[in-house]
């Protein structure tokens, strides 16, 4: 059985399922499930998958997709509050959605808004809808999330959680850009090692309270 270093947690975690084309493993600490190292795209070939992701202001679909997060930031929040939509994508609709209503949102995404002068800032809430499975590296991505957070500020993410069933037939991994899956253990791990006060866990929307 092979082994490789956890992203999260930095434990040693070992095969979890293997084809030809695929490896993933599994942390028994945290419950992460991971892609092999030597299985991720370079950021050329990241990009170019997310291109063809057509989500756009427009697109009633995606905004009715997107709304458990806009909802939930509309509850906890109002205009006076600022946030940022992290790992925006080519088109931030979240962020534009939310300043129709006058909201106060900065935009950053590694790819295609890539402004690290507003990682510099603290923020009230942060959005990341189907972002986090993206994480090369959690770690250093949750340590970020959390040091932009003000104090009782809120960390909203959107992800399929991986629930411990039929995990060859989950279309979620069949995404090449997936790289990082979850199981609510796991983010009961994010919250009691990265100091959160509290993680809710409501279908696909994940809200983290610092």
């Amino acid at each position: 059985m092979m082994t490789q270093k956890c992203p999260l947690c930095l434990d040693m975690s070992s095969t979890f399922y293997k084809t030809e084309k695929q490896h993933f493993y599994l942390c028994k600490n945290c419950k992460g499930i991971f892609l092999d190292k030597d299985s991720l795209l370079d950021k050329n070939e990241e990009k170019e998958r997310y291109y063809l992701h057509q989500n756009h202001i427009n697109d009633l679909g995606y905004i009715k997709f997107a709304d458990p997060i806009i909802s939930a930031i509309k509850y906890f929040f109002d205009s006076t509050h600022q946030g940022l939509d992290f790992g925006a994508g080519h088109t931030p609709v979240i962020s534009e959605v939310l300043k129709r209503d006058d909201f106060q949102v900065e935009i950053y995404d590694p790819l295609f808004f890539n402004n690290m002068k507003v990682l510099d800032i603290k923020y009230d809430f942060i959005s990341s809808c189907e972002v986090i499975e993206h994480f090369y590296d959690p770690k250093k991505e949750f340590e970020l999330l959390y040091n932009m957070l003000k104090p009782n500020g809120k960390l909203i993410c959107m992800t399929d959680i991986f629930n411990g069933t039929n995990f060859d037939t989950w279309y979620y991994m069949t995404d090449p850009t997936h790289v990082f899956f979850y199981q609510k253990e796991t983010f009961e791990w994010i919250k009691n090692n990265f100091n959160f006060k509290d993680v809710t866990i409501n279908n696909r929307l994940i809200i983290f309270t610092k």
